[in-house]
């Protein structure tokens, strides 16, 4: 017999839910200081309780840096009454306890490649493996050349043959090829994509005949492969069809002025990090407002439920700067006391270190500091940087300046009629032991500032 009584069920589920300041602080860790203007003053249209800060020249930097400390706290104290008229939760990043990473599991914006990349991998991996795209895509460069080997990205956390079998999945993402360690992968990749098999003159030429396609005269290859001048003229037609750096499709970006993000420098004998003050506008609410708030009783509904909805908004996007700005001073404080020797002594001076030690140290996520760090850039006494720069494995498990050393070494003691290519220099580091790509070898030679052999030679 139906009684008509309805049971109560219980169901768990588990839903994202982004919270406003937090949605604002995703947005604002991941600008770089020339964006972040634009961004606040489309805020501030968008926000008619918003107004800019006018800010005074002052002779004294350091008083000038304490005066605005003390201004952002005054801001900060003044939006906590607010709360009592909040209607939503809203996170407070100043807590000390708090274990919770804001940025996990969230997509960065920036880098379009970067996008494409983990929009497929989201689709293609899950829980681990998908932790492992992330690592990798965050360390495939604009050509979509992978600027790490998998130990690294292995590190002590994740099997390396599960590293390697994530990589060869995102080799057959679109664009096809992208995170390359050799000029032939992404063509060999692209062939067997294109249902050219290990088989094929096509694959076998490149793997085996790269260098001699460029022969005027082909008939050596040929007669080594057997087969007839008009399926050679084919398959070479195939091959140049190919893209041999096929992340430049998506990443190629115009050249900008680049106002950097960071700066290092020093200040009474010390080197001290600051965030480049330079360009960021600062913004707070309309202090009619706050009154409006306060005194609430002759105001009309509607009006006051206006008010209420844009102080909140406002409210969340202050408080996301500030973390922003704490995050970001917590990162560059971390990257001076670890990379100290550099910016003290120079290029020489450079220790590895991986964004996953980095961010270790720091007790975040990894993907995390990929994300903060994108497209921004460090200024110090040894030049302008992307902050990428300063992250990077020991190469072989060898330090840097023992490698930039030996090219020292390499370079001084070559024949200066004939010198060596950057190939050369790398294959005679393969004998003592050192493993490292002729592109790392361009990279060191660059940053040691030692020209290409085609200006050495006397």
């Amino acid at each position: 017999m139906n009684t008509g009584k309805r049971e109560l069920q219980y169901r768990p589920e588990l839903k994202h839910y982004l919270l406003p300041t937090l949605v604002y602080y995703l947005k604002l860790i991941e600008l770089p200081n020339l964006e972040i203007e634009t961004y606040l003053r489309q805020e501030m249209e968008a926000n008619p309780l918003l107004e800019e800060i006018a800010q005074e020249p002052s002779g004294d930097t350091e008083e000038s840096e304490t005066e605005t400390e003390k201004d952002k706290q005054k801001e900060i104290n003044e939006l906590n009454f607010l709360e009592l008229f909040s209607e939503d939760t809203y996170i407070n990043f100043g807590a000390k306890d708090t274990q919770f990473d804001p940025m996990d599991n969230v997509p960065a914006s920036g880098d379009k490649l970067y996008d494409i990349l983990m929009k497929q991998a989201k689709v293609a991996f899950d829980d681990q493996n998908l932790e492992i795209a992330e690592l990798v895509i965050s360390n495939i460069e604009e050509d979509g050349y992978l600027a790490t080997i998998p130990e690294e990205i292995a590190g002590d956390e994740y099997d390396i043959s599960d590293v390697i079998n994530v990589i060869q999945k995102i080799q057959l993402f679109e664009p096809v090829g992208c995170a390359w360690r050799d000029v032939k992968e992404p063509l060999l990749i692209q062939l067997k994509h294109s249902g050219h098999g290990e088989n094929s003159i096509e694959y076998i030429l490149v793997r085996d005949h790269l260098k001699e396609l460029k022969s005027i005269n082909p008939k050596s290859i040929i007669n080594k492969l057997n087969i007839d001048e008009k399926r050679f003229t084919k398959a070479k037609e195939n091959i140049m069809q190919l893209d041999p750096k096929p992340g430049w499709r998506y990443s190629s970006t115009p050249l900008r002025y680049v106002n950097p993000d960071f700066i290092i420098r020093w200040r009474d004998n010390t080197l001290c990090a600051n965030l480049n003050q330079e360009s960021p506008l600062r913004i707070r609410i309309r202090k009619q407002y706050l009154e409006i708030m306060k005194n609430r009783r002759n105001v009309p509904k509607e009006e006051l439920n206006f008010v209420r909805k844009k102080i909140q908004s406002a409210r969340n996007l202050i408080m996301a700067i500030e973390q922003r700005r704490k995050t970001l001073n917590r990162i560059i404080n971390s990257i001076l006391e670890y990379q100290h020797e550099f910016f003290e002594k120079g290029y020489n001076y450079l220790k590895p270190i991986t964004m996953t030690e980095f961010a270790k140290q720091l007790s975040v996520n990894p993907s995390t500091i990929s994300r903060a760090l994108a497209d921004k850039y460090l200024e110090s006494p040894w030049g302008i940087h992307k902050l990428k720069f300063f992250f990077t494995a020991a190469v072989a498990h060898t330090d840097k300046r023992i490698i930039f050393d030996k090219i020292k070494e390499i370079v001084e003691n070559e024949d200066k009629s004939s010198p060596l290519s950057d190939t050369q220099i790398a294959k005679k580091l393969s004998r003592q032991g050192i493993i490292i790509s002729r592109r790392t070898i361009s990279k060191y030679r660059d940053i040691i500032r030692i020209p290409a052999h085609q200006f050495r030679r006397k």
